[in-house]
């Protein structure tokens, strides 16, 4: 039977950061007494030279190594926030990068955490209108670039990294779930990293650099209020009740919000996924990244019944019941 989702892969940098370590370099930051609330002990960060499209190109590339050239995706979605530039857009980079041809539909979506689900849904549309054939929807972030290392306790939670899902049309279908509260829109900023930054600008005056600002206090705060009765409507919408979920899979946010979610939501500890200790937070790659994982140890299998759900940056959300 045809699923909605073919193949998942991920790239993460080789570059680790342990977490303990900084205990000795930023004693006020208490990382150790953190953990047990951020649940990550290893980041992953890009060398300063590596770009968002060589973390993209190297999670697709994976995904379409077993494929035969018949079997290429005749459609290319990239999700990201950390551009290499506004123009031009990433998937055209990427579909010259990756070889396909020129008949390529390609096009970007600028999401965080709430992206894969926007994603899936997406590439799904395409498929039942009969625009696409086959999707290839990659997600990627280089936060570090844009988080201070040296004042920014952000810097504890986040990862860079990508991942590449082949996504085909499905005989059983996916039911989906969105939402937006623009009115929070300032919980999560990134500062200084659009045109307006140069607009009326003096041209003696030194551009800043960009700079990523959460409020964590407000955003959990959120998601906890907000978040947990979504996922009901979803399960509703679906006709199913949280029982016949076998595997619920949410955006890696951190270990406390994972499990307040988990409470509200009464979900049976081992069909909730919490991996962050080895990856960390990897923003729109962190659903596709913890399903792979969770398929590399026998957690997720085929024909499984997954609730994935993602909320962050907007702050918005999204979420999806699949067959695996």
């Amino acid at each position: 039977m045809t699923a909605l989702i073919n193949t998942i892969e991920y790239y993460i940098p080789k570059n680790t950061v342990d977490c303990f370590e900084l205990d000795k370099t930023k004693p006020e930051w208490h990382v150790r007494n953190s953990l047990p609330k951020t649940g990550v002990r290893f980041l992953h960060h890009a060398d300063k030279d590596e770009t968002t499209l060589q973390m993209a190109r190297n999670a697709a590339e994976k995904a379409l190594k077993s494929l035969a050239e018949s079997e290429l995706p005749d459609t290319l979605i990239v999700c990201t926030q950390t551009p290499d530039n506004l123009l031009p857009h990433v998937s055209a980079c990427l579909q010259h990068e990756l070889g396909l041809p020129s008949s390529t539909k390609c096009f970007d979506i600028s999401l965080g955490c709430s992206g894969y689900c926007y994603g899936l849904s997406t590439a799904y549309a395409y498929l039942t209108a009969n625009i696409s054939k086959r999707v290839l929807f990659v997600t990627v972030d280089n936060y570090s670039k844009i988080i201070d290392s040296d004042t920014n306790k952000a810097y504890l939670l986040f990862s860079d990294g990508a991942s590449a899902t082949i996504i085909d049309k499905p005989k059983t279908s996916p039911v989906f779930q969105f939402g937006t509260d623009g009115s929070r829109n300032q919980s999560i900023v990134c500062s200084n990293s659009g045109v307006s930054v140069t607009t009326g600008k003096d041209p003696e005056t030194p551009i800043p650099n960009p700079e990523f600002q959460m409020d964590g206090y407000k955003v959990l705060q959120f998601t906890i209020k907000t978040i947990p009765p979504e996922i009901i409507k979803l399960t509703e919408s679906a006709g199913v009740s949280l029982e016949d979920i076998d595997l619920f899979i949410f955006h890696q946010a951190s270990r406390r919000v994972l499990e307040e979610m988990g409470k509200k939501l009464a979900i049976p500890e081992e069909k909730l996924i919490i991996d962050l200790e080895e990856v960390g937070n990897i923003t729109s790659s962190s659903i596709p990244i913890a399903m792979k994982r969770a398929e590399e140890r026998g957690v997720l299998k085929r024909g499984d019944k997954v609730l994935l759900f993602g909320f962050g940056i907007g702050l918005s959300w999204s979420g999806a019941i699949i067959e695996y």
